[in-house]
C-alpha cells in the first residue's frame, strides 16, 4: 500500500493537486548542527542583522505570463509554463529571442526595495528554462546574446546595488535545465532525459543518465557559477534550486566553487539540501512554520506564482504578510518576499504597493525585526515575540478584550514597558515569577480590528532575557488555546509534518499505531478545559480508528468521524481536561486503533475555558 504522501505527490506530478513539488520536497525536520565556527558566525552576520529580503522572479517566462497559444496552462508557477505546457525548446527560443524589457530599471527596483524595508535581493540568473539572465560566456542563450534586450539586466542590478548599499544575491537553477539536453526535466524535446520528477534513486545507476546529466553539471552549470561569482563583484549569497535532484557529492562540487571565489558568500541548503549550506529553507510559499536549524530562511510570493502571471490576483494582504514576517523572526529565521516583474521590465503596481506598505509599517517597527531573533519565553495566543538585546517585543495580533496582556515565561525584572510607536507607557503587574501582565490602554482599543496590522510593546529588561518557553494555558472564561501541531513534537514510523503551505498545516502518513503528537503546556492553578479537535479524513479507503488525548492520568477516547476527505477539515468535540494544581503538563495525541489507510490528519487541538 502506497503511503498517503506518496500518493499526493504522485497527483501533484501528475497535474491534479495545486501544489509544485519542484521546490524541496522533502519532510520538514529539524536539522542536528554542533556549534558554529567563528567563521560561520563572521559569515551570517549581516544575514541574522537583515531578516528580511527580496526575490525577483524575472525571465522570458514574462513574456506568455501563465498563457500559451491563446491558453493559460494550468500551472501555479508562470515560470514554469515550459514544462507544464511542454513547449518545445525552439518555440521557447523564439518567445524569447523577441523580448525587450525597455522599461527596465536596476536602481529604481533597488530603491524600490530600500522604501519597502528590504535589506538584500536574490536576482534569478538562471532558472529551470535554462535562460541566462546576464551575459553569459559560457552559452549565448542568455538575454543580452539571444534576446532583442542586449542589455545586462545583472551587471546593471549590481551597479545599483552597490550604489545603494543593498546586498546582491544571485538564483541559480543548478540542477534543472530544460533547454540542456543533458540536464533534467525536458521528456519531450529528450525522451531520454531525466524527468522533472525523478528521485536520483531513478538515474544514479543508469550510466548513460548519470554520465549526460554530469556532462551538463561540468559544461554548463558550474562555469557559470564561477563565472557569476568571477564576473560581478561581492556576491552576498548564492541560491540554488532542486538540489535534492543531485548526489551529495554533487552538491558538494558547488559548496566547494563557491567558497573557493567568494569564502564569505552564504550558501543555502538547496545547494543540496540539508545540513548542506549555511542555512535551511522552507518549501516554497510554506505560511506554517517550524525552525528548522539556528539559521533558517522562509520564501512567499505576494500572490501564488514567483514569475509574474496575468491572471493570477490571489493577493496577500499587507497584514497577512507582516504577521508572517513576525512569525518567522520570532523563530530565528528570515523571510524572503518575492515580486514578478512584467514582461517590460516594471513592477505590478499591485505588488509594489503591498512592499511599500510593509516598508510603512517597518518605519515604525523595524527596530523589532532588523537585528531580532528568537525569544526564550513561550509563545502567546495573542501574537508572537521576538528579542533583541534586553528588550523583549511583543507583536499583538489579536488585543484581548479585558485589556489585560499576560506575557508567558518572563522570568528576568522589567524596567519599563511602553508602545514602540509613540512612547506611552504602560502598567505592569506580576502575576508570577515568570509571568506578566501589562495593562492596556482603552484608547488603544478602539484603533485596532481584525484587519489592522500588528502593533508593537517594548518590555525592557534589566538585563539578559532568561523564560520559559512552555506555553500557558489562559484560565479567564471563554479563552481558548490552539495548540497546532507544528507546534507538537512528534514521534512514530512514517508520521510527518505536511508541507506547511496554505491548507496543509496539518500531520501526514499517521499509519503508526505508536505515533503520537505532544504539546507542554503550563497553568497558573487549578482549571478545567474542554477540548476540541480538528481534522480531515477521507471516506471510503481513507481515515479511521479510534484516538486518545492524554494528560497525567486522565484520557479521552473518541472515534474518527469521515470529513469528506483529507483535507476537508472539520472541528470535533473530544471532552473535559482536568488540571488539579498549578504547573507543567504533556497533552499527548495518540491513536488508540487504527482501521483506515491512516488514522486523521489533524491540524490543531483546542482548549476553551
Amino acid at each position: 500500500m502506497k503511503r498517503q504522501s506518496e500518493q499526493l505527490a504522485h497527483q501533484t506530478a501528475a497535474g491534479f493537486a495545486p501544489e509544485n513539488l519542484l521546490d524541496d520536497p522533502f519532510p520538514i525536520e529539524t536539522v542536528p548542527e554542533g556549534p558554529q565556527s567563528e567563521v560561520q558566525n563572521h559569515r551570517m552576520e549581516w544575514w541574522r542583522e537583515a531578516r528580511l529580503g527580496l526575490f525577483i522572479h524575472w525571465g522570458p517566462y514574462a513574456r506568455p505570463a501563465g498563457e500559451w497559444k491563446g491558453e493559460e496552462i494550468q500551472a501555479s508557477y508562470s515560470e514554469h509554463i515550459m514544462l507544464r505546457a511542454k513547449i518545445p525548446a525552439a518555440e521557447y527560443e523564439e518567445m524569447a529571442a523577441g523580448w525587450d524589457p525597455s522599461s527596465f530599471d536596476a536602481l529604481k527596483w533597488v530603491r524600490t526595495a530600500k522604501r519597502a524595508g528590504l535589506k538584500y535581493i536574490i536576482f534569478t540568473a538562471k532558472h529551470h528554462d535554462g535562460f541566462a539572465m546576464y551575459d553569459s560566456h559560457v552559452s549565448n542563450y542568455s538575454i543580452v546574446q539571444h534576446a532583442a534586450f542586449q542589455r545586462d539586466p545583472l551587471r546593471e542590478l549590481a551597479e545599483a546595488c552597490e550604489q545603494e548599499e543593498m546586498v546582491l544575491g544571485i538564483y541559480y537553477s543548478h540542477a534543472m535545465d530544460w533547454h540542456d539536453p543533458d540536464s533534467q526535466g525536458n521528456t519531450w524535446d529528450y525522451p531520454g532525459n531525466i524527468g522533472a520528477y525523478d528521485d536520483v534513486e531513478s538515474w544514479v545507476h543508469d550510466p548513460d543518465k548519470r554520465s549526460r546529466f554530469e556532462r551538463y553539471l561540468n559544461n554548463k552549470s558550474l562555469p557559470q557559477v564561477r563565472e557569476l561569482l568571477t564576473d560581478y563583484g561581492k556576491v552576498g549569497l548564492m541560491w540554488f534550486d532542486c538540489g535534492g535532484k543531485l548526489t551529495r557529492e554533487q552538491g558538494e562540487q558547488f559548496l566547494d566553487a563557491v567558497y573557493s571565489l567568494q569564502p564569505d558568500c552564504l550558501v543555502n541548503s538547496r545547494v543540496w539540501k540539508a545540513p548542506l549550506g549555511d542555512y535551511s529553507n522552507t518549501s516554497d510559499n510554506q505560511l506554517t512554520t517550524r525552525t528548522l536549524r539556528q539559521d533558517w530562511e522562509n520564501i512567499i510570493t505576494l500572490n501564488d506564482s514567483w514569475g509574474y502571471k496575468k491572471s493570477d490576483h490571489n493577493w496577500k494582504s499587507p497584514a497577512s504578510i507582516i504577521r508572517q514576517m513576525i512569525d518567522v523572526v520570532s523563530k530565528n529565521g528570515n523571510l524572503v518576499i518575492n515580486i514578478g516583474p512584467t514582461e517590460t521590465g516594471e513592477w505590478d503596481p499591485v505588488s509594489e504597493s503591498i512592499l511599500l506598505e510593509i516598508g510603512g509599517w517597518l518605519d515604525t517597527y523595524g527596530d523589532s525585526i532588523y537585528g531580532a531573533g528568537a525569544s526564550p519565553t513561550a509563545k502567546p495566543s495573542w501574537g508572537r515575540c521576538t528579542v533583541k538585546g534586553n528588550t523583549l517585543y511583543l507583536h499583538v495580533f489579536d488585543w484581548p478584550t479585558d485589556r489585560k496582556l499576560v506575557v508567558p515565561g518572563l522570568k528576568t525584572d522589567v524596567l519599563r514597558a511602553y508602545m514602540l510607536e509613540d512612547g506611552r507607557e504602560l502598567k505592569l503587574t506580576r502575576l508570577s515569577e515568570q509571568d506578566l501582565e501589562i495593562e492596556l490602554p482603552e484608547s488603544l482599543l478602539s484603533e485596532v480590528n481584525e484587519f489592522s496590522k500588528p502593533q508593537v510593546i517594548a518590555v525592557l529588561c534589566s538585563g539578559p532575557i532568561d523564560g520559559n518557553p512552555v506555553g500557558l494555558l489562559d484560565t479567564r472564561e471563554g479563552s481558548i488555546l490552539e495548540l497546532g501541531v507544528f507546534d507538537a513534537e512528534i514521534s512514530g514510523a512514517g508520521l510527518k509534518y505536511d508541507t506547511g503551505k496554505k491548507g496543509r498545516d496539518n500531520l501526514l502518513d499517521w499509519t503508526d499505531e505508536s505515533a503520537e503528537a505532544v504539546w507542554s503546556v503550563r497553568t497558573l492553578g487549578a482549571a478545567d478545559f474542554d477540548v476540541r479537535i480538528e481534522y480531515g479524513s477521507g471516506d471510503a479507503e481513507g481515515g479511521g480508528g479510534t484516538y486518545l488525548v492524554t494528560t497525567g492520568d486522565q484520557s479521552l477516547r473518541a472515534q474518527v468521524q469521515p470529513t469528506g476527505g483529507p483535507y476537508d477539515f472539520r472541528e470535533f468535540y473530544v471532552g473535559k481536561l482536568h488540571f488539579p494544581e498549578a504547573g507543567e503538563y504533556l497533552i499527548r495525541l495518540q491513536a488508540e486503533r487504527i482501521t483506515g489507510q491512516y488514522l486523521m490528519q489533524p491540524r490543531c487541538l483546542k482548549l476553551q475555558r
